[in-house]
């Protein structure tokens, strides 16, 4: 990836200074992004440790093709089952009904047709070794989430992922369909995948850490998206700061009796 896509440190590096970087400007992924990213990388190297994994480059590489092959095998006989308790945990999360949770454990991840293309050479290989996918599509009438993975641990990543779209799209549903949809292809690009995975984590670690246990994430979510900009930014970097007033800003969205 690194071959691929250039050195995380010098891509967040550049995010505050550089006009042509993708992320230039933008309020919290310039500012906090380089952070995130380093902050999950401290993480994934003490699970690596934890989990007796190399550190080595090359070696890493086919030691974790070793352990996903050897996960495989493992799941084979269990896919279904472990298929149905995705949705059910999801479900039970969220508040979601089951009828508009479709997961699926897959050997291989097919693109929809209005997948956003390739843009550049960089995103036809990403989008190649694309091992999960989830997102929300209209059924019968009604938003569904929708997610495939090609190991249980893919598939619970992207019924969160598009549980968490759905919610969000509650929040604003008086969004038009062709605005959303020019809204998804601008900021959900492959190319932004690796990035998004290096900061994303570790946002959302530190977004659950702030909601108050007795608040629901589902409402927070929604609340959230309906934030005008600036809002939003302001309370999304207390929250990354770790700030103690985080909570609090929560619980005042949600007019605290109604968490």
């Amino acid at each position: 990836m690194k071959l691929l896509l250039g050195s995380p440190k010098r891509f967040w590096s550049r995010a505050a200074k550089q006009e042509d970087h993708p992320f230039y400007g933008h309020p919290l992924l310039s500012n906090y992004g380089g952070i995130l990213a380093e902050t999950s990388r401290q993480r994934g190297l003490a699970r690596c440790k934890e989990k007796g994994f190399t550190r080595i480059p090359i070696a890493f590489t086919f030691q974790t093709i070793w352990v996903v092959h050897r996960l495989s095998i493992l799941e084979e006989p269990h896919r279904l089952k472990l298929a149905q308790l995705g949705k059910r945990i999801a479900s039970l999360v969220w508040g979601v009904p089951p009828a508009r949770i479709d997961g699926e454990l897959v050997a291989q991840i097919v693109i929809p047709e209005d997948f956003p293309p390739a843009r550049t050479p960089e995103e036809a290989l990403l989008r190649a070794g694309i091992v999960g996918l989830g997102g929300v599509v209209r059924r019968k009438g009604q938003l569904t989430v929708v997610a495939r993975g090609t190991n249980w641990q893919l598939l619970a990543k992207e019924l969160v992922k598009g549980t968490a779209e759905l919610i969000c799209l509650h929040g604003l549903n008086t969004l038009g369909d062709g605005t959303y949809r020019r809204l998804i292809d601008v900021t959900d690009r492959p190319d932004y995948e690796p990035w998004m995975l290096q900061s994303g984590g570790e946002l959302w670690r530190r977004l659950l850490a702030a909601v108050p246990d007795d608040c629901s994430i589902a409402r927070v979510l929604m609340r959230l998206a309906l934030l005008p900009g600036d809002a939003l930014h302001s309370i999304m970097a207390d929250i990354i700061e770790e700030s103690s007033s985080a909570p609090h800003q929560l619980r005042k969205l949600l007019r605290c009796s109604e968490c």
